[in-house]
């Protein structure tokens, strides 16, 4: 999964889309991500080792650190040609859902653009190279530390690469990225929200993907962390738009994020999105599905 497709020597990696050659007995489902996770786990920590929320997942569930009343976590991603809402799914990658939210909220991805659209495979955003102009370098863009620190912790970093500076070192920073989350339970397929990553399994930073065609030979190798839940003919949009001379996957006039709206609980929804998350929520179960690779 190469940055772009396009770029061998790219530091991201973006998903391939190349046909599997051997099939598997996977106990997957659509509906498995959905079900309520039994997990809990303390949220982020500063460096100073402040307590951050305690998460207890029910599809992203968020709850104060008395494990007080639990809701679901969505974003709606809007964009140029329309909205994109998702859910998403800490019980099969917490880390990655922090940090999607996380720079949600700070504002990361507002501008940035789908880049890459790939008919039959996935769209691909959220690098922050797709906001400077030069679309050769897109795909290839990543989060820094400052990027996925909170205010507290953007401080002592200062701190630290002052005192490092006073004695002659080079100040700790650069682009970051994430350790995998991968699952063997669940299967991308179409509307799966999924992290691009570099060559190593843990480099995802901030580009995800979206599935428009079930792609079983990225199960295993790229982490999961939602779903779509409406707009998926938004996401259909974007990937049939006209691509760039020579270019079978970078869209001339790429789709732009304008801001990513992160909420949690049902009451958040629209009726429609509502009656899609509960179609999700009740959809049979296919745990001897068998998928290829």
């Amino acid at each position: 999964m190469r940055a772009r497709g396009l770029v061998p020597s790219s530091p991201v990696m973006q998903p391939v889309s190349r046909p599997g050659s051997r099939s598997v007995a996977k106990t997957s489902s659509r509906r498995r991500s959905m079900r309520v996770a039994s997990c809990r786990r303390r949220g982020r920590r500063g460096l100073a080792g402040a307590a951050g929320l305690t998460l207890v997942c029910l599809l992203g569930g968020i709850a104060p650190a008395d494990g007080a009343e639990v809701s679901e976590l969505f974003a709606r991603l809007q964009t140029a040609a329309g909205d994109i809402t998702v859910v998403f799914f800490p019980e099969l990658a917490p880390h990655h859902v922090d940090n999607f939210v996380h720079l949600a909220r700070t504002g990361f991805f507002d501008g940035t653009a789908f880049h890459r659209a790939a008919p039959g495979f996935v769209i691909q955003g959220g690098d922050p190279n797709s906001t400077d102009g030069d679309p050769d370098n897109d795909g290839m863009g990543a989060p820094t530390v400052a990027d996925v620190l909170m205010p507290a912790e953007q401080e002592m970093l200062a701190q630290i690469n002052a005192a490092l500076g006073d004695r002659g070192y080079e100040p700790v920073g650069g682009r970051i990225g994430l350790k995998a989350e991968f699952s063997d339970t669940e299967a991308h397929v179409r509307g799966t929200l999924s992290m691009a990553r570099g060559r190593g399994p843990h480099t995802a930073g901030s580009q995800f993907f979206i599935c428009v065609a079930d792609t079983p030979q990225l199960d295993g190798k790229y982490s999961i962390f939602g779903r779509v839940l409406t707009g998926m003919d938004i996401v259909d949009r974007i990937v049939a738009a006209e691509k760039a001379p020579g270019q079978a996957q970078r869209p001339l006039q790429p789709v732009r994020l304008v801001s990513v709206e992160v909420f949690s609980g049902r009451t958040g929804l629209s009726e429609l999105e509502a009656a899609a998350y509960n179609e999700m929520l009740t959809a049979p179960a296919a745990d001897d599905a068998t998928v290829t690779r």
